[in-house]
């Protein structure tokens, strides 16, 4: 099984985050919902970095955390779609970084500024092309 988070944790790391989103990300698709304690367990992390790693998660609305039966423990499952939640944020990720190159290019002169500046203008065409393709409900 710690294969498979690997596997699952080096996929997500590719996208910007860190192996430990990987590591409860792919262990909520597996078990859906778990105990804080049952993720660090799994994981091999401490509950602090799973929890404080999880709040970003939550934030970006990929996981939310909940009590069972006013339980103490904490439980965190995953929130909606989250290859939906996934496709946002590297959307957002990818037109903040376009946003600011224009910034950026803003107060440069010349041919050569001019074409970088088509060429990132063209990119964020094929990124709102990208945005429209709709996420598969299952393979």
């Amino acid at each position: 099984m710690k294969k498979l988070y690997n596997i699952f944790s080096n996929l997500i790391s590719t996208l910007g985050y860190s192996k430990v989103h990987g590591y409860i990300l792919a262990t909520l698709f597996i078990h859906r919902e778990l105990s804080l304690k049952e993720i660090a367990k799994k994981s091999k992390y401490s509950i602090s970095s799973i929890s404080l790693s999880i709040d970003l998660l939550e934030f970006l609305g990929l996981v939310e955390k909940y009590r069972k039966d006013n339980k103490k423990e904490i439980y965190v499952r995953l929130k909606g779609d989250p290859l939906v939640a996934l496709k946002e944020i590297i959307l957002v990720k990818i037109n903040r970084g376009i946003e600011s190159a224009l910034r950026e290019l803003e107060s440069e002169k010349g041919k050569e500024v001019e074409k970088v500046k088509k060429e990132i203008l063209r990119l964020k065409k094929y990124v709102d092309a990208l945005n429209k393709v709709k996420i598969p409900k299952d393979c």
